[in-house]
């Protein structure tokens, strides 16, 4: 398959994907932010491919990949429910907490991925965090999962700080991601750092993370949009809710990525 070094398949009219598109187009004037749309539609066009049995997701819709991009102020856009900030090199979108104690496997996933191990849960859709992404001018990488000859995963791709906020008795929280979990083998808060944004998978025609519904993973996931580079990554059970500074279930929230300069 014809494809960019970002995985998004190229046009077989104008041999251009996305990526080009973007970069020819960086959305600087309504003008360019049409031509970036159509060129989305005309030259993306993904599909949903087989549907995995782990979770409810249903196909990729042209309702999800046409989505409008609308300019709110000099350098700020909305996609979807994804709110881009080229000026913080921010993006960011609502989402709930999902569990408040236990193990989980994700940060983050959408209300059809795997709601039963994530901390968050939300109804934004990959794709549109995806197309954020590049517009920021992320590049993404790639998670080489452990095998018998290689005991640890391999993470590539660009650094992303992660934000939580959410209000409590009208006072803004802010919390790193990271703070609200639990590292269970040294019984403290997860290390405090950068996660690395992957930017997933597409294969025969398939954007995984859409599929899938999987944003943020605490362990090593090729198909998940970022992933965590810390140690115990290639463990199921290495991570807990840290309870204690995580708000009740179903308190509404914000997430916020922002890319790392000098990527």
């Amino acid at each position: 398959m014809n494809t960019d070094r970002h995985g998004w398949r190229k046009c077989k009219t104008t041999g251009k994907s996305i990526s080009d598109l973007i970069r020819v187009h960086p959305c600087s004037s309504v003008v360019r932010i049409c031509l970036f749309v159509f060129g989305l539609v005309v030259c993306q066009a993904v599909k949903a491919g087989p549907q995995p049995l782990h979770t409810n997701a249903p196909p990729v819709t042209a309702a999800i990949t046409n989505t409008a991009i609308t300019k709110i102020d000099a350098g700020i856009f909305q996609i979807g429910k994804v709110r881009l900030d080229k000026n913080k090199r921010t993006v960011s979108f609502p989402a709930s907490v999902n569990m408040r104690e236990g193990n989980i496997e994700y940060l983050l996933v959408h209300t059809t991925g795997k709601v039963h191990e994530s901390l968050f849960k939300t109804e934004t859709e990959p794709y549109h965090l995806k197309v954020a992404m590049l517009l920021l001018g992320a590049k993404g990488g790639v998670v080489k999962t452990k095998t018998p000859e290689k005991k640890t995963s391999e993470i590539s791709g660009d650094r992303v700080d992660l934000f939580v906020t959410w209000k409590t008795n009208e006072t803004e929280m802010k919390f790193r991601a990271e703070d609200l979990v639990m590292d269970v083998e040294t019984k403290a808060t997860a290390a405090r750092g950068n996660w690395i944004y992957n930017g997933s998978r597409i294969i025969d025609g398939t954007f995984l993370a859409q599929r899938d519904g999987s944003f943020v993973s605490t362990i090593a996931d090729p198909d998940a949009l970022v992933n965590n580079p810390r140690p115990g990554r290639d463990n199921d059970d290495a991570w807990l809710v840290n309870t204690t500074n995580t708000p009740p279930v179903n308190t509404s929230v914000q997430i916020i990525f922002q890319l790392q300069n000098g990527q």
